[in-house]
Protein backbone atom coordinates (compact mmCIF):
# COMPACT_ATOMS: atom_id res chain seq x y z
CA UNK A 1 0.00 0.00 0.00
CA UNK A 2 1.10 3.78 -0.79
CA UNK A 3 1.50 6.15 2.00
CA UNK A 4 -0.11 9.56 1.94
CA UNK A 5 -0.14 12.30 4.60
CA UNK A 6 -3.39 14.66 3.99
CA UNK A 7 -4.47 18.35 5.42
CA UNK A 8 -8.41 19.08 6.60
CA UNK A 9 -10.44 22.00 7.13
CA UNK A 10 -12.71 21.07 10.63
CA UNK A 11 -13.81 24.03 11.56
CA UNK A 12 -16.05 24.26 14.49
CA UNK A 13 -15.59 20.77 15.54
CA UNK A 14 -15.58 20.43 19.47
CA UNK A 15 -13.49 18.15 20.75
CA UNK A 16 -16.01 15.44 21.29
CA UNK A 17 -16.69 15.73 17.82
CA UNK A 18 -13.58 15.36 16.61
CA UNK A 19 -12.34 12.90 19.18
CA UNK A 20 -15.40 11.04 18.01
CA UNK A 21 -14.26 11.42 13.86
CA UNK A 22 -10.67 10.63 14.89
CA UNK A 23 -11.65 7.16 16.45
CA UNK A 24 -14.28 6.59 13.61
CA UNK A 25 -11.41 7.29 10.90
CA UNK A 26 -8.82 5.13 12.62
CA UNK A 27 -11.27 2.16 12.67
CA UNK A 28 -12.00 2.25 8.95
CA UNK A 29 -10.76 -1.14 7.19
CA UNK A 30 -11.05 -0.19 3.58
CA UNK A 31 -7.27 2.46 4.34
CA UNK A 32 -5.15 2.84 7.29
CA UNK A 33 -4.58 5.70 9.18
CA UNK A 34 -1.44 5.71 11.12
CA UNK A 35 -1.41 8.89 12.90
CA UNK A 36 -3.95 11.47 12.94
CA UNK A 37 -3.10 15.02 14.60
CA UNK A 38 -5.54 18.26 15.09
CA UNK A 39 -5.74 22.04 15.70
CA UNK A 40 -8.65 23.02 17.32
CA UNK A 41 -7.26 26.32 17.05
CA UNK A 42 -6.07 26.08 13.73
CA UNK A 43 -8.90 24.36 12.70
CA UNK A 44 -7.26 21.93 10.95
CA UNK A 45 -6.16 18.19 10.59
CA UNK A 46 -3.38 16.08 9.51
CA UNK A 47 -3.01 12.31 8.97
CA UNK A 48 -1.08 10.12 7.94
CA UNK A 49 -3.00 7.19 6.03
CA UNK A 50 -2.01 3.82 4.12
CA UNK A 51 -4.14 3.40 0.48
CA UNK A 52 -4.13 1.12 -1.88
CA UNK A 53 -3.99 4.02 -4.43
CA UNK A 54 -4.77 7.74 -5.00
CA UNK A 55 -8.65 7.00 -5.78
CA UNK A 56 -9.75 5.14 -3.17
CA UNK A 57 -7.95 7.50 -0.70
CA UNK A 58 -10.22 10.00 -2.93
CA UNK A 59 -12.94 8.06 -2.34
CA UNK A 60 -12.81 7.16 1.36
CA UNK A 61 -12.51 11.48 1.92
CA UNK A 62 -15.88 11.48 0.39
CA UNK A 63 -17.43 8.76 2.23
CA UNK A 64 -16.68 10.06 5.60
CA UNK A 65 -17.26 13.69 4.46
CA UNK A 66 -13.21 15.18 4.97
CA UNK A 67 -13.20 18.60 3.18
CA UNK A 68 -9.47 18.08 1.81
CA UNK A 69 -7.06 20.71 1.39
CA UNK A 70 -4.12 18.67 -0.22
CA UNK A 71 -3.04 15.32 -0.57
CA UNK A 72 0.51 13.88 -0.59
CA UNK A 73 1.88 10.48 -1.92
CA UNK A 74 5.19 10.07 0.74
CA UNK A 75 8.04 8.34 -1.68
CA UNK A 76 11.00 8.77 0.80
CA UNK A 77 10.73 8.73 4.81
CA UNK A 78 13.56 9.49 6.59
CA UNK A 79 13.74 9.46 10.41
CA UNK A 80 15.97 8.46 13.18
CA UNK A 81 18.71 7.75 10.55
CA UNK A 82 17.46 5.76 8.86
CA UNK A 83 15.90 6.14 5.01
CA UNK A 84 12.75 3.84 3.78
CA UNK A 85 11.70 4.18 0.06
CA UNK A 86 7.77 3.49 -0.93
Amino acid sequence: MALYFSAHTIACLTKQALRELMTDLMASPSVKVRRCVASQLAGRMIMEIEAPDHATLEKWFDRHHLNLEWMMRIDIDARENAVEEY
